[in-house]
């Protein structure tokens, strides 16, 4: 008996159970906090949360799956530059959970 397709998608052992979206995250400095946005590609609107102390914003950041080592070198750059100006990651896949318990509702 060859099992016919239902054209709905079936989570495997080998599949993620988490969704995943395509997202450009952003950091900013704002009036002494860090400003974190997110959108998807091609899009023109984003979600931005602020955080007090850079130490939250890299808990985020590292949450979306980004190293320690590029949150440093991106730090460097962000002290460098003017208030609300923002430095793009490269467009990345997160989890959606994750950018939810974060609150942002992209």
């Amino acid at each position: 008996m060859v099992a016919q397709p239902t054209g709905r998608a079936t989570l495997t052992r080998e599949q993620p159970s988490t969704l995943l979206m395509l997202v450009v995250i952003s950091v900013s400095r704002q009036n002494g906090s860090i400003g974190i946005s997110v959108a998807k590609p091609q899009h023109n609107s984003s979600f931005t949360q602020t955080y007090a102390s850079g130490k939250e914003a890299r808990a985020v950041l590292l949450a979306f799956g980004i190293d320690e080592v590029t949150i440093d070198s991106y730090w460097k750059l962000l002290s460098q530059m003017g208030a609300n100006e923002q430095l793009r990651f490269p467009p990345m896949n997160v989890p959606q959970d994750e950018l939810f318990s974060h609150g942002f509702q992209v």
